[in-house]
């Protein structure tokens, strides 16, 4: 069987050492990669530079501006694309790669001509037998996604090629061929929540199937982030859901999803008061609900700038 034309594509913003370590692991894959596109959205730390004095052999490409997610992964898509590819292999730059996880992606992705996205299995790089990622579950209850096996230590319990609903996009490889039927990923959601989700499903309504594969290992990079319930993440993580639900909810989906939600609501406020002294994340929680519905997007951008200001790409 031939070797597959595969490209490896990555996304940057301001963390230098981070993405210059994920080149260095991309190199190490013990398959053959046809070229490493990094998409910078407009760095200030010196990444671009760094990037061209220790790997110029990548295929650079300089946003003038910052993008956002979303948008700066669909620019180094459609440059990939162009390549005219089998797969593309996209890595988030906070991601160290084992060097077989492409060799064993491809093997899925060849043994399964349905097989329309494989996923890894990601890990805790500060805790390497901790799991992050082993695939999601798409319920409709309160986050309306629920990972597998998330902070479970790894014991062998998900060591089977199996489908799922859907894959994080931390670590995925795609099928040109199928990313050519369904689109890119969709830049209507803000932040950095669902639109991996969306594509999955978009996929998979498309006849192919999401498969997780457990012997693709990689390990996610902890850094600097907001509380996990703050008022930003809690409001961006709404917006995306609903507008997720609105894309794709039965009215049965509907009604599951909002008895949990607003059911949920006195939990988290009572939780958020006594562990952290404040209920913002519950505020964010509701504001984002009716963002979402109301599909209003000023107050997200500008959440998703502040961010930015706090350099968290």
């Amino acid at each position: 069987m031939r070797e597959k034309k595969v490209i490896v594509v990555i996304l940057n913003w301001n963390r230098k050492e981070m993405v210059l370590d994920c080149i260095l692991h991309i190199q190490k894959l013990d398959y053959p990669v046809q070229e490493i596109i990094l998409v910078d959205n407009a760095s200030t730390d010196g990444s671009v530079e760094a990037v061209r004095d220790k790997f110029p052999d990548v295929t650079l490409i300089v946003n003038d501006e910052n993008y956002g997610a979303i948008e700066g992964k669909n620019i180094g898509l459609r440059k990939a694309l162009e390549f005219g590819v089998d797969y593309i292999y996209m890595v988030d730059n906070d991601i160290v790669v084992d060097p077989s996880s492409l060799t064993e992606l491809i093997g899925v992705a060849d043994n399964d001509s349905e097989a329309g996205l494989v996923g890894t299995i990601m890990y805790d790089y500060s805790k390497p037998d901790i799991i992050l990622s082993a695939g999601g579950i798409i319920d409709f209850t309160q986050n309306v996604t629920r990972g597998r096996g998330v902070n479970e230590k790894d014991v062998g319990q998900f060591n089977r090629i199996e489908e799922v609903d859907h894959l994080w996009g931390g670590a995925i490889l795609l099928n040109r061929k199928v990313l050519e039927r369904v689109g890119l990923f969709d830049p209507g959601y803000i932040g950095y929540w669902f639109e991996d989700t969306d594509l999955s499903v978009r996929v998979k309504n498309a006849g192919f199937k999401i498969v997780f594969c457990p012997l693709a290992k990689v390990w996610h990079k902890p850094h600097a982030t907001e509380e996990q319930f703050s008022y930003r993440k809690k409001y961006l993580a709404t917006r995306n859901a609903v507008r997720f639900m609105k894309k794709y909810a039965t009215p049965l989906n509907w009604v599951k999803y909002l008895f949990f939600v607003f059911a949920g609501l006195p939990y988290m406020f009572i939780r958020n008061l006594i562990l952290y002294k404040n209920c913002g994340g519950v505020l964010g929680k509701l504001h984002g609900f009716f963002a979402g519905l109301f599909q209003n997007d000023r107050k997200a951008m500008e959440l998703l700038y502040r961010s930015e200001k706090a350099n968290e790409n």
